[in-house]
């Protein structure tokens, strides 16, 4: 969406989406964004815990931008009307892994990546050079003679071919090549694999956005826990009911995404059990249940399991 935004004025603009326009990993982007716009932060300390996070395999120049161009990308998307501010234009940053200052702006609690979309959909829809189609899938790219286009199929078995000036793949993950995963369903990296046939580098697949933590209830789908949660001072604790993250790491369950994975893993193992716990017994005061504030009440019990069990 942003990228046919900024291809409007050279254009017509042609957004294709496999399912409903709705549909993507960015409509359910709990944990909010990373950015440094607090009076306590700087970006060149965001960049510093980046490259920490990343643990060596960071593209320093990929990070350079990301972390420089944050703050100007949060006020643009402010103009098209997104709605992360709480009455007063004060910013609401919180704590979360592997950052040394509370730099994560939440959107509606937790439906940032949702505002987000939302914000982007209503603007590009404004723009009279951008169309969009729903319920096509790309299936093959075609590059001929300089051109290139895109093979698109419908839900009637129809294949068409769809010649332009330029293709932009942004396909979103491929979660759903593992069992368990937290993408959602189009996530299924044929983007990839089309960009692979027509002749495209293919580079660092190795890095496939995860979630340490989600259900682990028999028969339910394995839904992500936010990492929110931790943020707000939830705690792992293994089989046996020890909390286990000072073991592996000083940020504890603050820690980078990839060490609490393995540190999840390495409990299971030890512990000889198929889930850890996340643990918000002392948060309970906290939490409540109710369509207005008039009816709110605090949760039982068979509305909130405190130690929620969870699977990789």
């Amino acid at each position: 969406m942003r990228a046919a935004i900024a291809l409007a004025p050279a254009g017509s603009v042609l957004v294709v989406a496999k399912e409903s326009l709705r549909e993507s990993s960015s409509e359910y982007a709990q944990g909010g964004i990373a950015v440094a716009l607090s009076d306590d932060d700087e970006v060149e300390l965001h960049e510093q815990d980046t490259l920490y996070a990343g643990d060596g395999l960071c593209d320093r120049a990929a990070v350079h931008t990301l972390v420089e161009e944050g703050p100007a990308a949060i006020q643009e998307t402010d103009r098209m009307g997104r709605r992360v501010r709480p009455a007063g234009g004060r910013v609401v940053v919180h704590a979360r892994r592997a950052h040394s200052r509370n730099r994560i702006l939440h959107a509606h609690g937790d439906s940032t990546g949702k505002e987000i979309a939302r914000t982007l959909y209503r603007k590009a829809a404004s723009l009279p050079n951008v169309t969009f189609r729903s319920f096509a899938a790309s299936t093959d790219l075609l590059v001929k003679d300089g051109v290139c286009g895109a093979l698109l199929g419908d839900a009637s078995g129809d294949v068409v071919p769809v010649y332009a000036r330029a293709v932009l793949l942004a396909t979103g993950g491929l979660g759903n090549v593992f069992l368990n995963t937290t993408n959602p369903d189009v996530a299924t990296g044929d983007g990839v694999a089309i960009a692979y046939r027509a002749g495209a580098e293919i580079a660092d697949v190795e890095f496939v956005q995860f979630h340490p933590t989600a259900l682990h209830v028999e028969g339910a789908p394995r839904f992500l826990l936010s990492e929110a949660l931790r943020g707000e001072g939830a705690l792992l604790r293994n089989a046996q009911g020890e909390r286990f993250m000072e073991r592996y790491h000083p940020l504890l369950e603050l820690a980078p995404r990839d060490v609490v994975a393995r540190a999840i893993v390495s409990e299971m193992k030890r512990t000889g059990s198929p889930h850890v716990f996340l643990d918000l017994t002392h948060a309970r005061r906290a939490l409540y249940v109710g369509d207005s504030r008039a009816s709110m009440r605090p949760a039982s019990f068979m509305e909130w399991t405190w130690r929620v069990s969870l699977r990789l």
